[in-house]
């Protein structure tokens, strides 16, 4: 008699075994096993990862379900009848495509217990058996419902729970509504919550309470949610749900790299031996990473190796990236098998080094192209590659930190910000977030915690902080975009400048040229404003700050149009990942940087005739971004209202050319100063020149014109052509460019009023550097030396004029 140990496998054994791996599939495909989560997501850390052990589940382990995801509604509204009244009824719903029909309705008293056909569960919901014989609940037409659309976004289990309800509402005639409710787990199994945040049309989903049960047992059964909505003295509403998918939202990503450049989209957890104790042996991808948050990361194509020539450099300018990601999306075309037509598209780029040089880890670029389609960089010779001195294993930092850095660059095009400026998000009407400065998160920067990268990683758990989570997992969809400001005070903003508390720094916003009468800075219509930020020390002690404060997004712009009682969130179109650079600002020194304030994401924010306010606030962190060297001070700095007036148009060619001047990839290249593949702006920017010369727009324009046609720059090509892209490097034509650059540049004194101080600098130092690469070192001694006479005659900083003097004696001796 052979013992039950070492019987060998019976029929019925392995088609028992066949039945429960089926079932622990459809339950789960390892990362969406039964039982996989336990709880809100403040219980526990380790349990996110209790399925990525290699063991198999049990039988009893494949029946209990993991619930949360995405749920349509399929049914008709529930108005219980007399006969019903104070029972809950369970709506039967339609079965989807391919699924097993639900069972038969049932009701039940309120409050009742669970019957006896349901299995507990210890970490999720109880699953309901199915039951027959009971009485079908009669049901009403929904009334005007054409067009309806109706979704539940269930977060109660799996990994890292934020035990969040919300759902989205649409219908054709009365516009859309998304609500979020947080909610508890009732003994019975439900979770139940107010409803806290709307966001669309109230109407359309009055209740101010939920009650959600969930149901159902796959493959036996497709899942389905029943929700009572509840207001004080209305009649419940109940409505059925049945189960989508898992993930809350799905996307399209591709990777590409540049020859020379190190790709890391994965990430061995163990490589490091600094790392949270019980932290699973695995390899995460950045697929993985995101999968664990909710979000299906599907890779549309990509995977290319772009060749780079022995001429083209591995530095990159704001320009050369921006112009890569258009042309990546101008030829990007969907996958096989509908793969294109995810909800979002995101292209991640690895290429060496910026012009900004190590201290930029990665950037991205936010609504390239259309149908939300964005891109990010990430700099792999950055200051990410660098390996730390007494690390123990320093290749494995290395590799860490890329990885950490392509999530987190990706992070940010679901509109996620940085851990530490959460409260800075001015304008985004999404639930009020608090600051994260010690997050263990792909958000947070691990240099910025106490204890620094060591610290940070020891608990870093590869997760998103819950704040976070719920935002991606339940935010409306256009949140990913450029919100406005419902009725912003002006008078408001003055008490909380005028009354905030002391600090040791002063900022400013101010134009290059003299106000009028009235203390308004005049612009031309079409003519870009370019401002300039400065931070200033004011006290008489020392003050450390962030030397790339000016670049980062603790900058908050908000523009106001007189008359109108909305204002609008500036946004840049490039989010930069600095490394911070602490550095001392003595009693009278200042932080310097240029920003574009008539046109970012969203379009054109500064073009109509009429009069702008546009206030500027720096938010300081304590130790941070600005600490004193004897202490620290933290709040916020907030600079005085710079008031612009936009002239009317001067002549009828300026007003008709607005229409094709005030356009996104005008203004995109009118914000970069220039691309070398939007050859449809560049054939506006042509018109603006030969057009209306004598505008102050005509000389951005030329000055557009001039860096594409005289700077070579790296281009992307191929493709979407069926071949691999490549990277080309772009021919100059000088007589050309030197025309643009005269019509540009010609009046130095006109330009500087324009282009601002900073953005003549810089351009005319590009410009003249290109010149003397190509053997023109006449010319480009010649503008270079009008620009510093121009800074010097207007008393800019000494030290920038003497940076042109030494730039002007360079060029000189190389043409010798």
């Amino acid at each position: 008699m052979t013992t039950q140990k070492h019987r060998p496998p019976s029929g019925l054994d392995e088609l028992v075994r066949a039945v429960v791996e089926e079932i622990s599939r459809l339950a789960g495909d390892g990362r969406e096993r039964a039982g996989y989560g336990s709880g809100p997501y403040a219980e526990g850390v380790q349990d996110r990862w209790d399925t990525a052990a290699d063991a198999q589940p049990g039988a009893a382990a494949a029946l209990l379900v993991r619930r949360s995801g995405v749920y349509v509604r399929t049914d008709l509204p529930i108005v219980p009848t007399p006969e019903h009244d104070g029972a809950q009824v369970v709506q039967s719903v339609p079965a989807m495509p391919g699924m097993a029909a639900t069972v038969a309705p049932e009701v039940r008293p309120t409050g009742s217990a669970m019957p006896g056909g349901v299995l507990p569960e210890e970490n999720g919901t109880p699953v309901e058996q199915p039951r027959t014989g009971q009485p079908p609940a009669e049901t009403i037409p929904p009334g005007a419902a054409l067009g309806l659309f109706e979704e539940l976004r269930v977060d109660v289990d799996g990994p890292a729970p934020t035990m969040t309800v919300s759902g989205r509402v649409w219908r054709l005639m009365t516009g859309g509504l998304t609500w979020i409710a947080k909610v508890t787990k009732q003994p019975d199994g439900s979770y139940t919550g107010p409803i806290t945040h709307r966001d669309g049309n109230a109407a359309l989903r009055s209740a101010t309470r939920i009650r959600v049960q969930l149901s159902g047992r796959l493959p036996l059964q497709p899942l389905a949610a029943r929700v009572t909505f509840s207001s004080p003295g209305a009649a419940d509403l109940v409505l059925g749900y049945t189960f989508a998918r898992s993930a809350f939202r799905e996307v399209g990503i591709e990777f590409d790299r540049v020859e020379g450049a190190e790709q890391t989209d994965a990430y061995a957890l163990h490589d490091h031996p600094v790392r949270p104790a019980g932290l699973p042996d695995i390899t995460l991808t950045v697929e993985d990473a995101y999968a664990r948050q909710g979000i299906k990361v599907t890779r549309t194509r990509g995977s290319n190796v772009i060749p780079r020539s022995a001429s083209v450099n591995d530095k990159w300018s704001d320009i050369e990236m921006h112009d890569a990601m258009q042309q990546h999306w101008s030829e990007w075309k969907p996958g096989p098998g509908g793969q294109g037509v995810a909800q979002w598209q995101v292209w991640t780029l690895f290429a060496g080094l910026h012009d900004l040089g190590r201290r930029l880890g990665g950037i991205m670029f936010d609504d390239i192209g259309t149908a939300q389609r964005q891109g990010c960089a990430i700099f792999s010779d950055s200051f990410i590659s660098e390996l730390p001195p007494n690390d123990p294993a320093p290749e494995a930092f290395a590799r860490r930190m890329r990885f950490w850095t392509a999530v987190h660059e990706i992070g940010h095009c679901f509109n996620l910000a940085h851990a530490w400026d959460k409260e800075s998000e001015w304008g985004t009407p999404w639930i009020p977030l608090a600051n994260e400065p010690e997050s263990r998160s792909f958000m947070n920067y691990p240099s910025k915690v106490n204890g620094r990268e060591p610290a940070f990683f020891r608990d870093f758990q590869y997760f998103f902080s819950e704040n976070e989570l719920r935002f991606l997992r339940h935010a409306p969809e256009r949140f990913a975009q450029m919100g406005n400001i419902p009725w912003f005070d002006h008078h408001a903003f003055e008490q909380v400048r005028q009354y905030s508390a002391p600090s040791p720094l002063t900022l400013s916003l101010r134009a290059s040229r003299n106000p009028d009468h009235q203390g308004a800075y005049r612009y031309g219509m079409l003519e870009p404003v370019i401002g300039e930020l400065k931070l200033a020390n004011t006290s008489t002690d020392p003050v450390m700050v962030d030397g790339n404060e000016l670049m980062g997004d603790g900058i908050g712009i908000v523009i106001q149009r007189e008359g109108e009682a909305e204002a609008r969130m500036h946004r840049p179109y490039l989010k930069y990942c600095m490394r911070p650079e602490p550095i001392v600002l003595q009693p009278g020194e200042a932080l310097y940087e240029q920003i574009v304030l008539s046109s970012g994401l969203g379009g054109w924010q500064i073009a109509e005739p009429g009069t702008y306010r546009v206030y500027a606030a720096l938010r300081t962190a304590v130790g941070g971004a600005a600490a004193s060297v004897a202490g620290a001070s933290a709040g916020q700095v907030m600079a005085a209202p710079l008031m612009l007036r936009v002239e009317r148009p001067a002549s009828r060619e300026q007003e008709r050319l607005a229409d094709d001047v005030c356009t996104d990839a005008v203004g995109r290249v009118l914000a970069l100063g220039g691309s070398r593949v939007l050859h449809a702006a560049n054939d506006v920017l042509r018109e603006v020149v030969d057009r209306i010369p004598g505008e102050a727009v005509a000389k951005h324009a030329a000055a557009c014109l001039a860096l594409a046609e005289t700077v070579p720059g790296k281009v992307m090509r191929g493709g979407g052509d069926g071949s691999g892209p490549r990277l080309e490097l772009t021919t100059a034509d000088t007589e050309s460019g030197r025309q643009r650059a005269e019509q540009a540049y010609g009046d130095l004194n006109a330009a500087a009023e324009t282009f601002g101080h900073i953005r003549l600098a810089r351009d005319i130092e590009h410009l003249a550097r290109s010149l003397d690469q190509q053997g023109k070192s006449e010319p480009a001694t010649r503008l270079v030396s009008g620009l510093a006479r121009t800074l010097e005659n207007r008393r800019v900083k000494p030290s920038v004029v003497k940076r042109a003097r030494k730039l002007e004696q360079q060029l000189a001796g190389d043409g010798q």
